[in-house]
């Protein structure tokens, strides 16, 4: 199955919580992927660092992340290092 985002549910730090075309709602988190970029300072990925312009994650119409500067991620690659969000009892 092709995954893909269907909403943004929230932005929280470097984590963005998605509804995926499976009816799941998961959690990406990003750090890990920013923090190898900002080491080398790659001027795309590392822009994320900055937590005012990571909170400007944007939903496309292929229903995957993006940013104003054209970083984007795989929503297949999104969906396989997101983890199911835990909602509280």
């Amino acid at each position: 199955m092709l995954h893909y985002i269907k909403k943004i549910v929230n932005i929280q730090d470097y984590s963005v919580t998605c509804l995926f075309n499976t009816g799941e709602v998961r959690v990406i988190d990003l750090k890990n992927v920013i923090e190898k970029y900002s080491k080398i300072n790659d001027g795309l990925i590392s822009r994320l660092a900055e937590k005012s312009y990571f909170d400007t994650v944007q939903l496309d119409s292929y229903g995957t992340l993006y940013w104003e500067n054209g970083v984007d991620f795989d929503p297949d690659n999104l969906y396989k290092i997101s983890h199911p969000e835990i909602v509280p009892i």
